[in-house]
């Protein structure tokens, strides 16, 4: 049994040959490499909505925007 899935999107060929350079470059193969950019992509998203509510909370609470952009600062830099 396979425990992989297969996902198919297009994508125009200019782009198709910058994923391959991209990919040849770290000596991956084109489906590894956009394996790790999909999950950069998400774990980078996941941060984006954690800073959003953590901003929105703070906020709420009556925190200086100063004090917000100062802890906003501080999780970025954890990353």
């Amino acid at each position: 049994m396979r425990t992989t899935k297969v996902v198919a999107f297009s994508v125009p060929p200019e782009f198709e040959l910058e994923i391959q350079k991209h990919a040849k470059a770290e000596h991956r193969t084109i489906s590894e490499y956009l394996r790790e950019a999909v999950r950069k992509y998400m774990s980078t998203s996941e941060f984006e909505q954690t800073q959003k509510a953590v901003s929105k909370r703070l906020k709420k609470k009556g925190f200086k925007p100063s004090v917000v952009e100062d802890v906003l600062s501080t999780l970025r830099k954890r990353t």
